[in-house]
């Protein structure tokens, strides 16, 4: 039978710590390192093989590379425990468009890329402070939603007007895609064209993600032409690109769900800009601090989800274990979660608690204990949990 024993723990009192003490951001590779799969699990990076590193992230921008202050935004970022930013390539038409003539590329030599210059020297600077960067290839938003005001509009009449709104035909060029057209062949070399001058300026860094993740099932074929091609053309150049594919809804992200990610297997954390995620303000800087202090206690590599830690099966909290008897458990809001640990012996646990500001601190549970007990919070934005028993 269970018992239980209310152990009381509010995390209103455990972020009282100086931020001086909060640890900072990750060690900076050595220059000559490139970011790569984990040999030990191809779904975390890693900047040397060996090492699996945590990507988070946050932007006030989709495409900060346009913006004036993209430099004190990316120094901000690491200051914050960040090594992670995602960018879209804007597709629209106007002052900031990217460089070319009617689909043809300019000529690289002509010294007039401002769009790509930019795009290299953001890449490059956030080489230098260890942050890696991820592409989304494509603007697919603006392409289904103001495909007039975009550089591709040109193609329009291959197109033939026949797509429904909230589609768009551009992304079904490659044959087996649903709605393909023999019409649209005339569409993949300008769109080749477009991603090979993005690898042109690109392919160099040592800190680059391609996206070419997609929304829905439907779009697979597109997918999977495009993260093949780009793999391809590194190949042909004596490079090797990391491509992200998968299929992936478009959502808002909240700091709930940022964190949440994580303890359900998530590599790679992004605060969007706002209106869907919350950029970089201070919620999104302080849910980053916060991760990076839980890394002091436990790798989130080596956890893996523990539902049966937590009794109740409607709780909004998450938990997760190494399987050496240490848990994890984030509660996203105030709150109360009931704990029936896998703990065979009666001894003292290390109880720490970070707050959502990234602060923290550590008392102990003496035994003896019943096999159940209870935490709980009355921090409105929540926090993390950590319990370690000191065997």
């Amino acid at each position: 039978m269970i018992r239980n024993l209310l152990f009381l723990l509010p995390l209103y009192f455990f972020t009282a710590c100086n931020p001086s003490d909060l640890p900072d951001a990750p060690t900076v590779p050595k220059a000559e390192r490139i970011l790569q799969p984990w040999f030990g699990d191809v779904n975390w990076w890693s900047w040397d093989g060996e090492t699996p590193e945590l990507l988070l992230g946050a932007s006030s921008f989709e495409a900060p590379f346009l913006e004036k202050n993209w430099k004190a935004e990316l120094n901000y970022l690491r200051k914050t425990g960040g090594n992670y930013v995602r960018i879209t390539l804007p597709a629209s038409a106007g002052e900031n468009a990217p460089l070319m003539d009617y689909g043809s590329l300019t000529d690289p030599e002509s010294g007039d890329l401002d769009y790509w210059q930019k795009l290299d020297e953001y890449i490059d600077y956030a080489a230098s402070i260890s942050i890696a960067v991820e592409i989304q290839v494509w603007d697919a938003k603006n392409i289904v939603e103001k495909w007039d005001s975009t550089i591709w509009e040109y193609l329009e009449s291959h197109f033939e007007g026949t797509y429904l709104a909230g589609e768009h035909p551009f992304f079904r060029t490659i044959p087996s895609s649903i709605g393909y057209s023999g019409a649209f062949e005339l569409v993949v070399p300008e769109q080749e064209k477009f991603v090979d001058l993005l690898l042109a300026k690109t392919l160099a860094h040592n800190n680059v993600i391609y996206n070419v993740q997609v929304p829905e099932n439907t779009l697979i074929p597109w997918m999977v032409y495009w993260g093949q091609y780009i793999e391809a053309r590194a190949k042909e150049q004596g490079r090797i690109a990391n491509v992200n594919a998968g299929i992936v809804p478009d959502r808002r992200i909240n700091v709930a769900r940022f964190n949440q990610s994580l303890l359900a297997g998530a590599t790679v954390a992004f605060h969007r800009p706002k209106p869907n995620g919350n950029g970089m303000n201070g919620l999104a800087q302080a849910s980053i601090r916060g991760i990076r202090v839980v890394e002091l206690h436990l790798k989130f590599h080596e956890l893996k989800p523990a539902p049966e830690l937590l009794l109740e099966d409607d709780t909004e909290a998450l938990a997760a274990t190494d399987g050496n008897g240490n848990y994890l458990i984030y509660l996203p809001s105030a709150g109360q979660v009931n704990l029936s640990p896998d703990w065979n012996d009666q001894v003292p646990v290390k109880v720490t608690v970070v707050g959502y500001l990234g602060t923290q601190r550590t008392e102990t549970l003496e035994p003896p204990y019943g096999d159940s007990f209870r935490l709980h919070t009355k921090e409105e934005k929540g926090g993390w949990m950590i319990l370690k028993p000191q065997r």
